[in-house]
């Protein structure tokens, strides 16, 4: 039952869609057009309860659509891939279950898709790969299982992929070196194994990593010495595999999160760290690293948290720090 629309939505499209979900009323479409104040071919927001109406998946005029923090249950019809002009799809937080539908992947205007927070299972279907004009995919706390598939790398126009907790597993495939517009990828809590890929130093735009709760294996690629944009790098338990060295963030200086915990670091701290003067954070805690803490690092007028334990660094900690500096 449709229970409130949001008031920016455009009456033609809240009557006629209450006329669907209730049944019940009989409209002069041509007079509550000529009310519209906005398109009348955009849903901004919905809410409902249960399952969802066969008749919504009819409404092909529908640009976007918001059905988020919702008590919506069973799976996602087939007939989603009616809504041909939907640009914008959010599913977020309900209780949605089954396989997420291969005709996802056929709704060409698609540029944000929204699914986490469901009880989705099974595979990403590769159909979604077809999405040409797809910028944000978010997918985390679902319950999928498998690898991402190869077909992802075709989402040339990607921005935001975030999947933490979805379930997914395996390497990520080399495809993914065609991402090169995206600027923020969260997968942690996710079972990602291999190395973490050398192209990832190719995604220049890049403000945002994490790759946390994982099983990839070391080293750090030096390769992301080139992610110079970066402002969010989060990076913890890496196992077997070489040593990381700490080299790659020499030119970082626009961090302002940097995590970098239980890595086997084997290196010392970067003489030019007090040059990272947005940085509010930083752990690189349970390490092998060695040598002197730069002083620098406690003048730092941004730096609220620092983590330095579990490592092998010698020197005595200086009298006075910084005034933001709470937690050391």
């Amino acid at each position: 039952m449709l229970m409130k629309s949001a008031a920016s939505v455009s009456a033609i499209v809240c009557l006629y869609v209450s006329c669907i979900f209730l049944d019940l009323l009989v409209l002069d479409v041509a007079q509550t057009q000529a009310q519209a104040t906005t398109a009348p071919n955009e849903v901004y927001r919905l809410e409902v309860d249960g399952v969802i109406p066969d008749e919504l998946w009819s409404l092909n005029f529908l640009i976007r659509l918001d059905l988020r923090y919702n008590l919506l249950s069973g799976p996602l019809s087939s007939s989603i891939s009616n809504l041909t002009a939907i640009k914008q799809l959010n599913f977020a937080l309900n209780r949605f279950s089954g396989q997420l539908p291969k005709e996802l992947g056929m709704l060409p205007e698609l540029v944000g898709l929204s699914i986490g927070s469901n009880n989705f299972s099974g595979s990403v279907p590769p159909e979604l790969g077809n999405l040409s004009n797809l910028e944000e995919l978010y997918m985390g706390t679902l319950r999928l299982s498998g690898s991402l598939p190869s077909e992802l790398g075709n989402l040339s126009k990607l921005k935001t992929l975030f999947m933490d907790s979805s379930g997914v597993s395996g390497e990520i495939p080399s495809s993914f070196a065609n991402l090169k517009n995206l600027e923020k990828v969260v997968a942690s809590d996710v079972e990602l194994t291999g190395r973490i890929p050398d192209f990832i130093g190719n995604w220049s735009n890049l403000h945002t990593l994490r790759f946390q709760g994982n099983s990839f294996e070391g080293p750090i690629p030096s390769s992301f010495s080139s992610l110079t944009n970066l402002t969010e790098l989060r990076i913890s338990d890496l196992s077997n595999g070489s040593s990381s060295s700490l080299a790659f963030l020499l030119n970082m200086k626009t961090l302002t999160y940097l995590e970098l915990r239980n890595n086997k670091i084997s290196d010392s701290i970067p003489s030019n760290i007090g040059d990272y003067q947005n940085l509010q954070y930083l752990d690189l805690s349970f390490n092998n690293i060695s040598g002197q803490i730069p002083s620098s690092l406690f003048n730092l007028g941004s730096l609220t948290y620092l983590f330095l334990g579990n490592n092998n660094l010698n020197g005595t900690l200086p009298e006075e720090k910084g005034t933001t500096l709470l937690n050391m």
